[in-house]
């Protein structure tokens, strides 16, 4: 046997140990992971208003008030400077302010006048003068008013004299009216005072 065979047979023995058998890599794992997870969002609340409105505004303001206006012509104060229609007696019916308390007989502040009803107007009576101890109607006037406010006790004329009649009635003040003709037709005498705003004490028997 040759050297060249020998060396043959030595290689094919130490082939023959190393056999190499191919490793087999066999992945079997099996994913079997199923997402079954269901959505349902379908809202279910349920949400019912049922608000009712029935707002009605009702008004029924009622108003009954009821004005009487009565006119029935004739000026009929009752304080203040109210007119007042004249007693034919002259007498006030009213209590009269002392407009000048200092002095010792009753110091007047009137205003006279023919009063027509129907036209409401009031034709003005200018005041009398005093000529000769005696009530004059001045010149250019057809009247004139004197005031007569003394009971007898406080001057030494009689000119300024009430009646007894007024004195009577508790009035503490007397218009005379003093024409030298007929008074307007179909008029009355109104007087227009600083009427006493206590009453009770300056007339109190009135």
């Amino acid at each position: 046997m040759t050297k060249h065979s020998l060396l043959f047979i030595a290689l094919t023995i130490a082939g023959c140990g190393d056999s190499k058998s191919g490793a087999t890599d066999t992945d079997t794992g099996t994913d079997t992971g199923t997402a079954t997870g269901t959505e349902t969002g379908a809202p279910t609340g349920t949400e019912t208003q049922t608000g009712t409105e029935t707002g009605a505004d009702t008004e029924t303001g009622t108003e009954t008030g009821t004005g009487t206006d009565t006119d029935t012509g004739a000026p009929t104060g009752t304080g203040g400077d109210q007119p007042v229609q004249l007693d034919p007696s002259g007498c006030l019916s009213q209590c009269v302010e002392d407009v000048d308390p200092e002095n010792a007989t009753v110091e007047t502040d009137c205003e006279v006048c023919d009063y027509d009803p129907v036209q409401h107007v009031c034709a003005q009576i200018v005041p009398c003068e005093v000529v000769m101890d005696a009530w004059t109607i001045p010149a250019g006037q057809e009247a004139c008013f004197a005031v007569l406010a003394d009971d007898g006790t406080n001057t030494p004329s009689s000119l300024d004299n009430m009646s007894q009649a007024c004195i009577d009635g508790g009035s503490n003040a007397e218009i005379s009216v003093i024409r030298g003709g007929e008074a307007p037709a179909g008029t009355f005498v109104a007087v227009t005072c600083t009427w006493a705003k206590d009453p009770a004490t300056n007339c109190p028997n009135l």
